[in-house]
């Protein structure tokens, strides 16, 4: 998906947002909107780097997309790493301002996850990334500073032990034209120490933690459909606490799969892409179904993944 299209998109799930039949969530969730957040990492995988489409941010009371200006928020004097978070510790990390490319080597290879971010400039602004001269993901920089998501590459534990890599990172216009960042705009890339996976779930290894605004949230239930398998439905009721719902798939086809929450599209992505996931409501019972469109490949996997905030 071209940035262009992962922006329309955006404009479309925007639109909806005002539509209470289009939600179907009712009033209780719009009075807990702020608990409904985008994912703060978006983890592509580090053989097939192709970043999945965004999920939107659902029942806001007010449209974040909508606006004739490019957003740009303050950058934090602490910068944008932190030394640790859900199980992984910070390896090496750095920080360039008023720069366009970065180039980020460190001496890390296994269990390791590789996070980039674009703090201090406007929508009119991407952010590329590649590790070791891979296929680039993107990420637009107006989503990042809205949501405080990243974007990170995983090596798991079948990477060797010692390794050398390097993360590439280049600003462009929004339009696809060179163009030099605001003097006072980052570009940043950091290397982390990941724990051994909890668990694989549709080809993808799973953490037992993940952050989402602060919290922390533990993985509680996994579900994976039989190999050729289309569709792949998961329920949960959640208690007093909000809960994190991840979606993964696995295959040779490069199927879009469609992703509903609560009976509402939510967004899409490719066989074998794993996508980031939402945080939702408190003390409901929330269902997620994966879909994919077209032929079912015999070896294709769905995997949806609970986790409760950890307390």
């Amino acid at each position: 998906m071209s940035i262009e299209q992962l922006q329309e998109t955006l404009r479309e799930h925007a639109a909806a947002i005002e539509d209470d039949t289009v939600l179907g969530r009712g009033p209780a969730v719009r009075r807990r909107a702020a608990t409904i957040r985008l994912r703060r990492a978006l983890v592509v995988a580090a053989v097939a780097v192709i970043v999945v489409p965004v999920a939107v941010m659902a029942s806001l009371g007010a449209n974040p997309f909508d606006r004739t200006a490019p957003v740009v928020r303050p950058v934090p004097s602490n910068g944008p790493f932190v030394g640790t978070y859900a199980g992984r510790t910070l390896i090496d990390s750095e920080i360039a301002t008023g720069r366009s490319e970065l180039s980020f080597t460190a001496e890390a290879s296994r269990n390791t996850e590789w996070r980039a971010v674009c703090r201090g400039v406007g929508s009119g602004y991407t952010l590329h990334l590649s590790l070791d001269d891979g296929e680039p993901g993107q990420l637009p920089c107006d989503v990042e500073l809205l949501s405080g998501r990243w974007i990170s590459y995983q090596l798991g534990p079948e990477y060797p032990q010692e390794g050398t890599h390097t993360l590439r990172l280049w600003l462009t216009s929004t339009s696809g034209r060179a163009k030099a960042p605001p003097a006072d705009g980052q570009i940043g890339a950091a290397v982390y120490r990941l724990p051994e996976p909890a668990a694989t779930v549709a080809g993808h290894q799973v953490q037992a933690l993940e952050m989402d605004g602060g919290s922390e949230f533990r993985l509680v239930r996994r579900e994976e459909s039989m190999p050729g398998t289309r569709v792949l439905s998961s329920t949960y009721s959640s208690r007093a606490l909000p809960v994190e719902v991840d979606w993964y798939t696995s295959g040779s086809g490069s199927q879009e799969v469609q992703v509903y929450v609560d009976g509402r599209p939510e967004t899409g992505l490719i066989l074998g892409d794993g996508g980031p996931g939402l945080v939702l409501t408190p003390e409901e019972a929330h269902t997620v179904s994966l879909r994919i469109v077209g032929d079912v490949p015999a070896d294709a996997l769905l995997g949806i993944v609970w986790r409760e905030e950890a307390r």
